[in-house]
């Protein structure tokens, strides 16, 4: 999926993926070689999927997406599914910064949508 996006043109080389608002001591990777080392090493593999719900325009550059991913464990087979939401920011049509949030009225609080 990321080598997609990435020869598809969709990734800036020196995009910037933000899980601070998903985890506590979230990382913020830069670049895409340190986003491949963080996902490869994730125990769903390539069973991830993402699928957008609903979008949201936050300005000219910033778009808010709300997201259902499934997986299921590369070992254990157990399948996950989860909501949350990324804020992308885009220059010249390209994601140069990808942030994760956990929860997706968090996310709308952020980007100044409240519902």
């Amino acid at each position: 999926m990321l080598e997609q996006a990435v020869r598809g043109g969709l990734l800036a080389p020196d995009a910037e993926l933000d899980f601070s608002a998903m985890y506590p001591d979230g990382p913020i990777l830069r670049g895409l070689d340190a986003w491949v080392d963080y996902l490869g090493a994730m125990p769903w593999g390539r069973s991830v999927r993402l699928k957008p719900e609903r979008f949201f325009d936050v300005d000219d550059a910033c778009v808010l997406v709300f997201m259902h991913i499934t997986a299921e464990g590369e070992t254990s087979g157990v399948p996950v599914a989860i909501r949350n939401a990324y804020e992308l920011t885009l220059r010249d049509g390209v994601v140069v910064r990808w942030k994760v949030y956990a929860d997706q009225a968090e996310a709308l609080e952020a980007a100044g949508l409240s519902e």
